[in-house]
């Protein structure tokens, strides 16, 4: 996980901790999907849908914090059509791949014809979701067929509300807008561009780690301090967002072209993180193309970057860390709360955390790719110093597969018991599965 993240992450949560808690709020309609457009074309109605996983802890957030609210409830029961989708159960998967969400939780606006108006992605407190709720209900009122912005293209490509509704139309009816959003991105000043709408609609449209939308992004992100908050936080995600999904169409289609434009775009917006951040691009591209010697070669050098990284460093960044994470957060948090007690913890030291999930990661691809005693030597070192940041049940268990591989069976037997005793209920299963499996001697 990067450090974006992480940081993204940690700011959720933390804003979380000062939320109060509601009992009413919106009241989601039950049924299936049909019978909700159904119901809102009736009505004339939006739907609001929220889009959602089990295992989705923003998704969660949404429900304690913003759902929750009196006024958000007020608000969406009158206007709107509300509905859950479960991502992976059911219709969900159909619908979710349909509207092509691909980040959880998406909240999305959807008229009575099934069209997508607009869209929210990730955690959001009440007043934000209100002001989105707005945004689309103007977007409903504005909409007009696609046949109308072709008719008046010729006419009106200098005009920008005409160019953006013309991209957002586009979107909607799932038709390429790459020329329209480049020509509308031409329109704009600087100034113009550095808004929030903008970023959205570059966010939302984009598909290319190249060309002026992604040079505003690129932007954005290089120069955090001459954009707001939520901007540079769209920016961001809508860059992480576009990036992973280059990288697994590189992946799946072990495409070097792609992966060298993933490279430069990277080399581009990651900063001092974007030498790691490369080396694990290659590492999983040598992977998928079985490639082990290049696997070999990155995963080293990914982990010597990260062994180097001695408890001052690491101590260090924590507290750079930390302090922006505080200083983001302002005012909306309580740091004397009983909360935030329980978080701050983790919050002190996200870096260290990040860099043991790191070295466990590269020691398990060890684990799963590698048959050589040397290779998972070198492995086992990388896997006793994430134990050393974060002694976790997950890198115990990779620890454990290693000794095991190494023939030193039974402090493997050891350690993989200590990893069921720490374990989740989730994990238990398996954890005790490969216990069982040591204690017969053979993996």
């Amino acid at each position: 996980m990067n450090r974006f993240l992480i940081f993204l992450f940690l700011m959720t949560a933390l804003i979380q901790l000062n939320a109060q808690e509601s009992t009413s709020g919106i009241a989601f309609q039950k049924g299936e999907f049909q019978s909700i457009l159904d119901k809102a074309k009736a009505e004339n109605k939006l739907i609001f849908m929220d889009v959602y996983t089990t295992w989705c802890g923003p998704c969660k957030m949404l429900d304690r914090n913003t759902f929750s609210d009196a006024e958000v409830g007020n608000t969406f029961n009158a206007q709107f059509v509300a509905y859950k989708l479960d991502a992976e159960k059911g219709e969900g998967m159909e619908i979710a791949a349909k509207y092509e969400v691909d980040a959880y939780p998406s909240m999305l606006f959807i008229n009575g014809n099934g069209d997508l108006v607009h869209r929210v992605v990730g955690y959001i407190q009440p007043d934000e979701l209100l002001k989105n709720a707005k945004k689309a209900v103007l977007k409903k009122a504005n909409m007009k067929p696609l046949s109308w912005f072709t008719e008046n293209y010729a006419a009106k490509k200098g005009d920008q509300d005409f160019m953006f509704g013309y991209v957002s139309q586009l979107k909607i009816e799932g038709k390429n807008n790459t020329q329209q959003l480049n020509e509308y991105l031409g329109l704009l000043s600087p100034t113009e561009k550095a808004t929030e709408p903008v970023v959205t609609l570059v966010v939302e449209n984009l598909e290319k780690l190249e060309g002026p939308g992604f040079d505003l992004l690129a932007n954005v992100v290089q120069h955090t301090d001459t954009y707001s908050e939520e901007v540079v936080n769209k920016a961001g995600y809508g860059l992480w967002a576009l990036k992973n999904a280059a990288m697994q169409q590189a992946l799946e289609t072990k495409d070097r072209a792609l992966l060298d434009t993933l490279i430069q775009a990277t080399k581009k917006t990651d900063g001092a993180e974007a030498t790691d951040q490369i080396v694990n691009y290659e590492l999983q591209f040598a992977k998928a193309t079985g490639d082990l010697n290049a696997a070999r070669k990155m995963t080293e050098q990914l982990s010597e970057n990260l062994m180097k990284l001695n408890k001052a460093d690491l101590a260090k960044k924590d507290q750079e860390q930390y302090q922006a994470i505080l200083k983001n957060a302002g005012e909306e948090v309580d740091t004397t709360s009983a909360d935030f007690k329980v978080m701050e913890p983790m919050m002190k030291k996200s870096v260290t955390n990040s860099t043991a999930m790191t070295l466990n990661n590269l020691a398990w691809s060890y684990v799963e790719t590698m048959k050589d005693k040397a290779d998972w030597s070198k492995a086992l070192a990388w896997s006793a110093r994430s134990l050393e940041l974060n002694r976790d049940a997950s890198y115990l268990d990779t620890y454990a597969n290693l000794l095991f591989r190494l023939g030193k069976k039974k402090e493997a037997i050891k350690i993989e018991t200590e990893a069921l005793n720490k374990s989740e209920p989730q994990q238990k299963e398996d954890y005790q599965a490969t216990l069982d499996k040591m204690k017969r001697g053979k993996l």
